[in-house]
């Protein structure tokens, strides 16, 4: 048996408080339908003999991505099948998607409470260097997916050790928890000079041997992946370490620049084409985390724009 919604589309914006209506078909056998975005029921049709269902909803309170999931019962009242897609609502108040990036210094996370309080995505620590694995990373990887927001994971990259060793450390540890998916953030390399003995072991070296030691990283991660590394970097490691490097200006930045402004500051090396998250503050209050003050980041566009950026990271 099978089940099917085919309308709205998967990644259809809807405005807050604005009435849905989903309709879909329905294999015989299958007399009832109930319809859910995550744990909340959004209606039920008991009508389903003529092979098609439909069911209106009043409308969603709060701003997000939506995983709207049909279900079919039996005359037994067993579940035969199910289907689900994905919606976006917009609150158009919002010029830029609100999300998060979270590490082990977190503790556990209430992911749906952060959800709820209207943040769509979040990046999450994996690894740093060539041993160390994020102990919280894979409780936060598979529950930031399983409340419906968009994740990411990152890298913490230490210059003094083999970057190759790094990669690896990375892309295996994800693997062993639920591989980079397609519909996932790409993974992003966290290049800057914090603590003082990191900013050490980047003064160590030559702009030429950084260079290669990312270089190293992003091809192997983005050889195994398929997905193009999103860089997170401030204006004043890129000036510092980097300046004048182009190597990797075409991959999107994730920019940290704590200030009022309305745009942050960048490195000039991604002046044509912008950045893309803006991690504007360390001192975010977030609902569900408990720690007193959390990293706020901003995608630079609306959440249908995230979810269209997502596919242009993809290798082909």
């Amino acid at each position: 048996m099978s089940i099917s919604i085919t309308s709205p589309a998967s990644n259809t914006s809807f405005q807050l408080k604005v009435p849905v209506t989903f309709k879909g078909r329905a294999d015989g056998g299958i007399v009832k339908v109930e319809l859910f975005a995550e744990q909340f029921d959004l209606g039920s049709d008991d009508t389903v003999g003529s092979g098609e269902w439909v069911i209106t909803y009043s409308g969603f309170s709060n701003p997000g991505l939506r995983r709207i999931k049909v279900i079919g019962l039996d005359s037994d009242n067993n579940v035969v099948a199910s289907n689900e897609i994905n919606l976006v609502i917009s609150n158009s108040s919002v010029g830029m998607e609100p999300g998060i990036d979270v590490s082990n210094n977190d503790g556990v996370i209430e992911w749906h409470k952060v959800k709820s309080a209207g943040f769509s995505f979040s990046y999450v620590k994996a690894t740093e260097g060539i041993t160390f694995r994020d102990s919280f990373f894979p409780d936060n990887w598979r529950k930031i997916q399983a409340v419906g927001m968009i994740r990411g994971a990152y890298h913490f990259f230490r210059p003094a050790k083999d970057a190759k060793k790094q990669a690896r450390n990375f892309l295996d540890y994800i693997a062993s928890v639920d591989p980079i998916q397609s519909e996932d953030l790409p993974p992003a390399l966290d290049l800057e000079p914090f603590p003082d003995f990191v900013r050490n072991e980047w003064q160590a070296l030559t702009k030429t041997q950084r260079v290669k030691i990312v270089r190293t990283w992003i091809d192997e991660v983005e050889g195994e992946t398929n997905r193009q590394v999103m860089i997170y970097t401030t204006f004043g490691f890129w000036s510092e370490f980097m300046s004048g490097v182009t190597d990797f200006s075409d991959r999107p930045l994730w920019v940290a620049n704590f200030t009022t402004k309305p745009k942050p500051l960048i490195p000039v090396e991604w002046k044509k084409t912008g950045y893309k998250i803006w991690q504007f503050s360390d001192t975010t209050e977030v609902p569900g985390i408990p720690a007193p003050d959390e990293d706020g980041d901003r995608f630079n566009g609306s959440l249908a724009d995230l979810l269209a950026f997502i596919p242009t990271t993809i290798i082909t």
